[in-house]
């Protein structure tokens, strides 16, 4: 086998591999790249998050909403005892407050009330508060299902986000499985070149 020859064979699968990394680069760069529209040959290329923004803001609310955080997700945390339980302390912290110090400044005679009658009055108020909390934490739940439409949330906030930060952030998290892809088709690219080479030495 003549040397050129000989070169020519080695060449192969190194150039496949080079082929097989640069298009595995190219293809990650053009998830952001370009940011605006360019024509080449009546063909136009733009990155994929910036092309298709929209779309993928819409898509993702709608799965974020079906599949991770929906109206029913918020219902149960809001509506769960462990919540409620959470805010009991708080209601019977500010009715403490309430009766110890402003009660006596909406009428100077109800300085005179006996304590016992004041405790009485907190227990019947804090029995009353733990009554009224679910059903009020249910009414919570159904104004917020009116107010707030979650997909359009997800949508909105997607929407306005800025494709560079959001590049800046997949790169710095995923900066090695990228590597990866890159290095995988190199070297895909260079068993292909042998597989050609061995086609060419039969």
């Amino acid at each position: 086998m003549e040397s050129v020859e000989l070169i020519k064979l080695i060449l192969i699968p190194l150039v496949a591999a080079l082929i097989g990394w640069a298009t595995n680069w190219v293809a990650i760069k053009m998830l952001f790249h370009p940011k605006k529209p360019v024509v080449v040959l009546g063909i136009t290329f733009q990155g994929v998050f910036h092309r298709r923004q929209k779309e993928l803001a819409v898509r993702l609310g709608g799965i974020i909403e079906e599949r991770l955080f929906s109206h029913d997700d918020i219902h149960q945390k809001l509506t769960s005892p462990a919540f409620i339980g959470r805010l009991t302390p708080i209601l019977e912290k500010h009715l403490d407050l309430f009766l110890k110090e402003r009660l006596v400044g909406l009428h100077p005679m109800l300085a005179l009330v006996p304590a016992a009658l004041i405790e009485s009055f907190r227990e019947k108020m804090m029995a009353e508060f733990e009554t009224f909390l679910p059903h009020l934490m249910e009414g919570a739940s159904e104004a917020l299902e009116d107010l707030i439409q979650v997909k359009e949330v997800i949508r909105e906030k997607i929407e306005a986000f800025e494709v560079e930060q959001l590049e800046e952030m997949l790169f710095s998290i995923m900066k090695n499985e990228f590597k990866m892809i890159e290095w995988v088709g190199g070297v895909l690219g260079f068993l292909i070149g042998l597989f050609q080479v061995g086609i060419t030495l039969l």
